[in-house]
């Protein structure tokens, strides 16, 4: 940004040049976007067209970057700069070389320049013709204002279009059955299978492979073995992520980026669709893992030209044999000592000495602080078995209280979906993400008409504004519905007491500890008195999932 000052704003004028960077694609993509005039050569033009009308420039605003920066939805930092100092009149006029150099936010960004809310008039200049001697369009001109306008939508409307046609083709790829990502996962590789279409020519389309190349370590294995042994060794050896890790290490197994194992790679390989050969996409959360792609029938797609690195049942024998957050619960080193919270309240009793948890040792539940070095100023022990009974009474209790539609009944049955639907579950939870986004999309298009951006020639791009939010919302909405239906459970024993009494008595111990911590978000006991039987009526306070007040 260069700077030049002027007395009086009305004489002063901004320029913005921006150029796509040239980046490395297919076809003429980067040809193109090198033949583009240069932002000196832009800078050039601009100085000159300030010099013909009489103006003095003030600022230059620059900006390079890739097409996709600049799509739809993308900031540009300094054209929201150089818009917002014309429209605070620190300027009478602002240039651009090219219209669709300009906003890609349509016609609102025009007619905020145009119909200024004080009055006071801004002029946007568009590029210089040689042979009127004249800007290509002045917001000054009125026969220009209805082609800014018009222009402007069409700039929006092609970049919208832009980014619907990149979406329209990775879906029809993924539909298809091609891996439409630049890289593929450890173990696997990308081939170009030649496919003939309806019309009888030839393309290609990238399918994924067990990758036979070497792993680099001392046994000669190739890295689809290595990747193999990623889910075997969980079930065989009953390992954890950080077990998995470390035993691939010990067997001197480069990592995919080269270097060591860790836990979360191991993790995100065991959870990869893409190892059981369906198709795959990414999280809308950023984070690494991959959820399996669906269909507009709802069905798992293939994206191997060979068989599967692993079955579907490999694969969930893997899964289930580090479920959970933490893995099986073996260390890092690789000893064989399971750290998995076995017992049944584990996580759910906090010590009233310091708000920690108390976990089971021996035959109780004691606070983990009470053995550090002034770390809890009144550690709390209380024996699991008169605890554990007590909590289960004052469980079948409350469900013999419950109502169908109570807080209580409703929060458990989330989280009993999550514990046993815990695929379906995460489908309804990016639904509902969804459904926001569009409520508030349809909230701001809403908004926008009140405030009069669509006022005025700008009214007929409303309607068809209207109807596309609208449908995407009810697209949303049929979405949220239909995980709903996935996700829904049986909790009629938490309704019926019969019910309720016949599965606590038939649950392993394992289910029990589900289901206390489906029910139950903390339990507090207070200390008792040596000698005294354990009353849980004085001595235990529960909260409920779903309440606010514990009982």
């Amino acid at each position: 940004m260069t700077s030049e000052t002027g007395p009086d704003p009305s004489d002063l004028m901004d320029l913005y040049c921006r150029k796509s960077k040239a980046v490395k694609s297919r076809g003429n993509t980067t040809t193109r976007r090198k033949q583009e005039i240069s932002i000196a050569a832009q800078e050039t033009l601009g100085r000159k067209v300030a010099a013909l009308l009489g103006k003095h420039v003030r600022h230059v605003w620059k900006e390079v970057g890739s097409a996709s920066r600049f799509r739809t939805g993308k900031a540009r930092d300094d054209q929201s700069k150089a818009l917002t100092a014309l429209e605070k009149g620190e300027v009478g006029a602002l240039w651009c070389y090219r219209l669709d150099r300009w906003d890609r936010g349509g016609a609102g960004s025009i007619l905020r320049i145009i119909e200024p809310e004080d009055g006071q008039p801004r002029r946007l200049l568009f590029g210089w013709d040689d042979d009127t001697n004249r800007p290509v369009l002045d917001s000054t001109n009125k026969r220009d204002r209805g082609e800014l306008i018009r222009r402007a939508e069409e700039a929006r409307e092609e970049s919208e279009k832009l980014s619907e046609r990149v979406r329209d083709t990775k879906t029809h790829q993924r539909e298809n059955g091609e891996w439409v990502n630049a890289r593929a996962p450890y173990g696997l590789k990308v081939v170009l299978v030649t496919v003939t279409d309806e019309e009888g020519d030839e393309y290609d389309e990238r399918k994924l492979a067990v990758d036979d190349d070497d792993a680099g370590d001392p046994e000669g294995r190739t890295k689809g073995d290595a990747a193999r042994l990623v889910f075997t060794l969980p079930v065989t050896d009953g390992l954890s992520y950080g077990g998995v890790a470390y035993a691939m290490n010990e067997r001197a197994i480069p990592s995919p980026e080269g270097g060591k194992w860790i836990a979360v790679t191991v993790r995100d390989m065991i959870q990869n669709p893409a190892y059981a050969g369906w198709q795959t996409t990414g999280r809308q959360d950023g984070k690494q893992r991959r959820l399996t792609f669906y269909n507009a029938e709802g069905k798992r797609v293939s994206v191997m030209h060979s068989p599967p690195l692993v079955s579907d049942a490999e694969q969930e024998a893997a899964q289930s044999a580090v479920k959970g957050p933490e893995g099986s619960g073996v260390p890092l080193d690789g000893s064989s000592h399971d750290t998995r919270a076995k017992h049944r309240l584990t996580g759910l009793v906090e010590c009233p000495g310091c708000s920690a948890s108390a976990s089971r040792s021996g035959g109780g539940y004691r606070c983990w602080r009470s053995s550090v070095k002034d770390g809890c100023p009144a550690p709390l022990y209380v024996a699991a078995k008169p605890l554990e009974e007590y909590v289960a009474h004052r469980w079948a209790a409350k469900v013999a209280a419950s109502e169908p539609e109570d807080p209580f009944v409703l929060a458990v049955a989330d989280r009993w979906a999550a514990y046993t639907h815990p695929k379906a579950t995460e489908d309804e939870k990016y639904a509902k993400a969804a459904l926001r986004d569009a409520e508030a999309n349809f909230k701001r298009l809403m908004r926008d008409r009140q405030n009069g951006v669509y006022d005025g020639p700008a009214e007929q791009f409303f309607g068809p504004a209207h109807a596309e939010a609208l449908s995407t919302l009810t697209a949303a909405q049929d979405a949220v519905n239909a995980a709903k239906t996935e996700t829904t459970v049986d909790v009629g024993w938490l309704i019926d007491s019969s019910d309720s009494e016949d599965a606590w008595l038939r649950a392993s111990e394992e289910l029990k500890k589900a289901i206390m911590h489906a029910c139950i978000d903390r339990i507090w006991v207070t200390k008792g008195q040596r000698g005294r039987p354990f009353d849980g009526d004085e001595r235990v306070t529960i909260k409920w999932v779903g309440e606010d007040e514990p009982e």
